[in-house]
């Protein structure tokens, strides 16, 4: 598929035609990288802790209570070798 570039205010730019960005998932925000002289697009990935603020803010004020540290007592190679007193 050939698209012309067009002059969008002092940029250049080219219309991607809608069903195009949703194969790939793409909307609103778009990552672009040069890649091998190729410019690649990729639809913006979330960060994977996004959100983990606000859902433990909530779980607090429902009254939940954090557990004991789930990795209390279980050895690892860094308190083995690596840690001192």
């Amino acid at each position: 598929m050939q698209q012309p570039i067009r002059k969008i205010g002092n940029s250049q730019g080219i219309l991607l035609p809608r069903p195009l960005l949703q194969q790939v998932g793409i909307e609103g925000v778009v990552d672009i990288e040069v890649t091998e002289g190729a410019l690649v697009l990729r639809p913006v990935q979330p960060h994977p802790r996004a959100g983990w603020d606000d859902a433990f803010r909530q779980a607090l004020e429902r009254g939940d209570e954090p557990e004991a540290d789930f990795f209390e007592g279980i050895p690892n190679s860094f308190d083995d070798t690596e840690w001192s007193w």
